[in-house]
C-alpha cells in the first residue's frame, strides 16, 4: 500500500509544548511526534540547553504508548555539528564532561522508548550529532549527506557511543576506519554499511519520510514495541558495558584540553604530545584529590 501524502491534512497537525532550542508537532494521521532541532543560529548544535529539552521531551513520551514513531530532524539543511566547533576552545572540561554525560543518557534512554525513532540526518552531521544518530532505530539522510565521527581533528573522543554502538551497528572494521580517520562519510558508503535506511532527494523527501510512517503506523503496536525491547535486550549487558567504558575513558582524556587547541578551519594545533599524556592524568588526579579534602 502506498501513502498519498496529499491526504494528510493541516487539520492532523497539533502543535506541542514551547520549547526555545526544538520545535515539536504531533501528527495524528499516523501517530507521530515531530522534534525538531530549532536554533539555526546556534547551527543547531548540542548546547546543554538543548539536551535538557530533549531529555524532556523524550521523558514525557516514556508512557505515551500511543505515539508509534518520532521523527527527528533539523531545521537547518546540515543536520548539525555537535558541538560549536568555532567556540570549542572557550569550553571548559567541566562543561564538556556535562555535555557528553547528557548525551550518553539521552542516547541510551532512546533505545529503550517504546516508539520507533526515525533520525532525518539532512545533508549530514559531526562529532555529537554523528553519536546522537545511534539513538535512531532507522535513520534517513539527504542523497548528498556527508556524516563525520572527527572528533580526534578536535582533540576529541567518540564517548557518546562512537566507540561502543557504532561497532554494534556496522561492522567493526567500518567502524573504526570511520572513526580513526575522521573522514566524510558519503551517501553510497553509509547505505551499503546499513547504517543509512534510505535516502532521498528534495522532490523525493516527504513522499519517503511519510511512506515511512504511514507503514510503521500500520504495525501492531504490540509486537512492534516488544520487538524493539527484544533487539535491545539481547545486546544490554554490551552496551551498559561499553558505556560504562566509555565514560572513564573520556573522563582521562578530558585532562589533555586538546579541544582548545584548534578551530575548525585552523591547520595548526597545540595537542598534548602522547608522552605527557599519563603525567596529566596523574596531576588531574592529585588536583581532585585536593578539591574533595577542601570539602
Amino acid at each position: 500500500m502506498t501513502f498519498d501524502v496529499a491526504k494528510t491534512k493541516e487539520g492532523d497537525m497539533q502543535n506541542l509544548f514551547n520549547y526555545t532550542t526544538l520545535s515539536t508537532r504531533l501528527e495524528k494521521n499516523t501517530r507521530t511526534l515531530f522534534i525538531t532541532l530549532n536554533r539555526a543560529d546556534w547551527k543547531n548544535a548540542f548546547r546543554l540547553e538543548t539536551l535538557f529539552e530533549l531529555e524532556s521531551i523524550l521523558s514525557w513520551c516514556i508512557t505515551r504508548v500511543e505515539i508509534q514513531s518520532i521523527y527527528i530532524d533539523s531545521s537547518t539543511e546540515f543536520f548539525s555539528s555537535g558541538l560549536e566547533l568555532e567556540e570549542l576552545d572557550k569550553l571548559e572540561s567541566s562543561h564538556l564532561e556535562k555535555i557528553q554525560t547528557k548525551l550518553q543518557k539521552i542516547i541510551q534512554g532512546m533505545m529503550q522508548l517504546p516508539q520507533t525513532i526515525i533520525i532525518d540526518a539532512g545533508k549530514g552531521s559531526e562529532t555529537l550529532a554523528s553519536e546522537f544518530l545511534l539513538g535512531a532505530d532507522i535513520r534517513l539522510c539527504d542523497e548528498e549527506a556527508s556524516i563525520s565521527f572527527n572528533h580526534h581533528h578536535f582533540g576529541l573522543i567518540p564517548a557518546c557511543g562512537g566507540m561502543s554502538l557504532l561497532p554494534l551497528q556496522i561492522s567493526k572494521a567500518q567502524a573504526q576506519s570511520w572513526v580513526f580517520s575522521g573522514d566524510k562519510i558519503l551517501s553510497p558508503e553509509l547505505t551499503k554499511s546499513g547504517f543509512i535506511y534510505k535516502t532521498y532527494n528534495s522532490q523525493t523527501k516527504n513522499q519517503v519520510k511519510q511512506e515511512l510512517l504511514f507503514s510503521i503506523s500500520k504495525s501492531s503496536p504490540v509486537s512492534r514495541i516488544q520487538t524493539k525491547l527484544g533487539i535491545f535486550e539481547a545486546q544490554r549487558s554490551v552496551i551498559e558495558l561499553g558505556i560504562s567504558s566509555d565514560k572513564k575513558i573520556s573522563k582521562a582524556c578530558l585532562t589533555t584540553e586538546d579541544w582548545k587547541s584548534k578551530k575548525r578551519d585552523e591547520e595548526i594545533n597545540d595537542f598534548m604530545p602522547a608522552k605527557s599524556f599519563s603525567y596529566a592524568v596523574k596531576l588531574s588526579l592529585i588536583k581532585s584529590d585536593e578539591t574533595t579534602n577542601s570539602h
